[in-house]
């Protein structure tokens, strides 16, 4: 999950409590936390604001490769799709194949800047 405030990847499913949340999971949303900004928001496995880009439809993962259209093997009309030659995406973290005619654009979560490391003072001492 991408945090649609800050754009970080740090995102973490947070618990329901009270009657909106369950009243968001009716919907298909669900509460998540981001760990960057503190930002609480409900979502489903993709922001409505990437709806648009190809996805993985089984975890909503953005980082795609590209394949074979011989090598998608499960779904509807197939053959049409390899016909029309729509575009094969393979999702690494669930190994999921499919088409999708969406344009694919990585989306890449923001790099939070490294604390600055101090390297403790050695101390010498003669003897």
């Amino acid at each position: 999950m991408i945090c649609p405030q800050c754009r970080s990847a740090e995102c973490f499913r947070s618990h329901r409590s009270g009657p909106t949340d369950f009243l968001f999971t009716l919907t298909g949303c669900r509460p998540w936390r981001c760990r960057t900004c503190e930002l609480r928001f409900y979502a489903r496995r993709v922001a409505l604001r990437f709806i648009h880009l190809a996805h993985c439809r089984k975890c909503g993962n953005f980082d795609l490769e590209r394949i074979s259209r011989e090598r998608v093997d499960d779904g509807s009309l197939i053959f049409a799709k390899r016909l029309l030659r729509f575009p094969a995406y393979r999702c690494d973290p669930c190994r999921e194949r499919f088409f999708s005619i969406r344009p694919f654009q990585p989306i890449l979560a923001s790099e939070r800047p490294e604390a600055e490391q101090q390297i403790p003072e050695t101390v010498h001492t003669e003897g």
